[in-house]
């Protein structure tokens, strides 16, 4: 702040030489004249002088036996008088102002961050609903609205924060990382549920919080059977079951089964071996409208295409709608190759490393895996079969039918 209001009131850089600098300069503190940046050269003393204290220096000049002279100049009162000798500058120096605090009203830079389900493009389609956009006005933004329709039209997002830096709009989202294996909505309009088996296996472990467990430990069952029902039992005084209390089946079931592996790698594949040779096109665009300089022919038969893209931002905060920068076109030859046939088992080795690595990820333990890798054709395959354990069990809706009472049966039976 002080070096603003200096340039406001201007100020210079001065050379103090002669009979006695230093009491020239314990004069100008004893008369409130402010120095700053004194530095000593060879024979003299340079400094910083204000504008105004520069014009009282004469009568401690002559007293001191000393001289000085400027050296540098600066602040506002210097770049108006330079101005006034050019008149269309001075001119169009307001008007681009006054074009900056116009183009500031309006929001030219939208970005994401946390978002990882949830692409770029479906989150600017649903700002884009919203009535934001690129060249949208800051004040027509309601950030608190925008961040609970986020939050309950995407029910994997968790937490929202959405901030205006400038003409730059920023959204922050959070994901959840376990999903719902079913919406909560739905389950709540089940009259109950039970926990069924989603793959054969042989149970392990069962933890059962809530229902009547069908299922012990080592227990062999089948995709769909019932692990823990969710028709709880109220037995008579002579023991038949007078009715049924619903609910909905909660348990940790740990199953141990197999998973399938099945991998292909061709062994005959297509590389693009790169030329060094490129071709560079000019382009600029303006709000959703782009124009290309294209600087001759490409005459290249195979390319691939690469934007440098720049945006015009002004002191890292004002982002205006103006984007330019290069197409760059890189031409290569396509080569066809042959993979040794140790090259082609690292690369399947690689694919089954990545799905063990989303299973460990999900919980699963990998107790054995048992794979053979042959080759058919041009192709290297990878069969087999991982032994694992995991938690199991998906909700099923339950239908609210009670058990019919035997002295009803026999009454229906006589008649």
């Amino acid at each position: 702040m002080r070096e603003f209001f200096r340039y406001l009131q201007g100020y210079l850089k001065i050379k103090v030489w002669g009979y006695s600098p230093e009491r020239f300069m314990n004069l100008c503190s004893n008369h409130h004249i402010l120095l700053w940046d004194i530095a000593r050269q060879e024979d003299c003393y340079t400094m910083y002088i204000s504008l105004s204290g520069f014009y009282k220096l004469r009568p401690i000049v002559r007293k001191t036996g000393t001289r000085a002279a400027v050296l540098e100049r600066y602040g506002l009162p210097f770049f108006i008088r330079k101005m006034r000798k050019r008149k269309i500058f001075a001119l169009g120096l307001p008007c681009c102002l006054a074009f900056l605090i116009a183009m500031s009203q309006f929001v030219w830079a939208i970005d994401f961050e946390g978002n990882v389900s949830i692409t770029d493009d479906v989150l600017m389609d649903f700002l884009a609903e919203k009535g934001i956009d690129y060249g949208v006005a800051k004040n027509k933004i309601d950030i608190e609205a925008l961040e609970a329709s986020l939050r309950e039209n995407f029910d994997i997002v968790t937490w929202t924060s959405a901030r205006i830096e400038g003409t730059r709009f920023i959204v922050k989202i959070k994901e959840n990382d376990l999903a719902p294996d079913e919406a909560p909505d739905e389950k709540e309009n089940w009259p109950g549920s039970n926990l069924i088996a989603t793959q054969d296996g042989i149970v392990v472990s069962i933890l059962t919080r809530q229902g009547v467990p069908l299922v012990t430990e080592g227990t062999p069952v089948q995709k769909g059977d019932v692990l823990v029902s969710g028709a709880v039992p109220v037995m008579a005084d002579d023991g038949t079951v007078r009715e049924y209390q619903f609910c909905h089946a909660d348990a940790d079931v740990s199953l141990v089964y197999e998973i399938p592996v099945h991998e292909e790698q061709p062994l005959m594949y297509e590389y693009k071996n790169y030329t060094n040779r490129e071709k560079k096109d000019v382009f600029f665009s303006l709000g959703h409208k782009r124009y290309v300089l294209k600087l001759g022919d490409c005459g290249f038969l195979k390319y691939d295409t690469v934007l440098d893209t720049r945006q015009l931002c002004i002191l890292n905060q004002i982002y205006l709608p103006f984007y330019y920068g290069f197409e760059v076109h890189r031409e290569y030859l396509p080569v066809e190759a042959v993979y040794q046939e140790n090259k082609a088992e690292a690369l399947l080795n690689e694919k089954l490393s990545k799905n063990i690595v989303s299973l460990e990820e999900k919980g699963v333990q990998i107790i054995e895996k048992d794979v053979k890798i042959e080759t058919a054709g041009n192709t290297l395959v990878m069969d087999g079969y991982m032994t694992v354990q995991g938690n199991d069990g998906k909700a099923q809706r339950i239908e609210a039918e009670q058990p019919v009472a035997e002295n009803e049966t026999e009454s229906g039976s006589s008649q």
